[in-house]
């Protein structure tokens, strides 16, 4: 019983270290700007490109810092990863109900702005079919199937 409890704290100071140690190195989509950080969000390297630098203070500042928060979720991704393949998906997704969702996992804001859209005409709208009523429920339960 000690020996398994002594692995089991063994296992949980190596998943440990392995965590502290975990960067992700990201390019921004504009390919500008390059940054390592931890999952803690520490900035481990930022490399500019020269012709970044051409855009003024208010360009650099905010390449940057999307792209150090692109950077900082791969890692937290990754330690999302690798605390699963440790612990299984089970305490993965125990860990998950407390912090949040992974951030891939969740809805990520786009980085780069969207084309702009050009006008164009909705769509056509489809008509609902239309519920019709059915006296006999029994034959609902019979074949849940079956009503639309």
């Amino acid at each position: 019983m000690a020996a398994v409890n002594e692995d089991r704290l063994q296992a949980v100071e190596q998943l440990q270290r392995e965590l502290r140690a975990i960067t992700a190195t990201v390019e921004h989509p504009n390919g500008l700007c390059t940054v390592t950080a931890s999952a803690k969000g520490e900035l481990r390297a930022v490399h500019l490109h020269p012709a970044l630098l051409g855009h003024g203070a208010h360009a650099v500042g905010q390449v940057v810092t999307e792209t150090a928060r692109l950077a900082t979720d791969a890692a937290v991704q990754t330690s999302f990863n690798r605390m699963a393949l440790a612990l299984g998906d089970g305490m993965a997704i125990d860990v998950e109900s407390v912090t949040g969702d992974a951030p891939f996992r969740s809805a990520a804001h786009p980085v780069v702005p969207p084309e702009p859209a050009v006008e164009q005409a909705p769509p056509p709208r489809r008509r609902r079919a239309e519920v019709v009523e059915d006296p006999d429920e029994d034959a609902f339960f019979s074949n849940p199937f079956g009503r639309r």
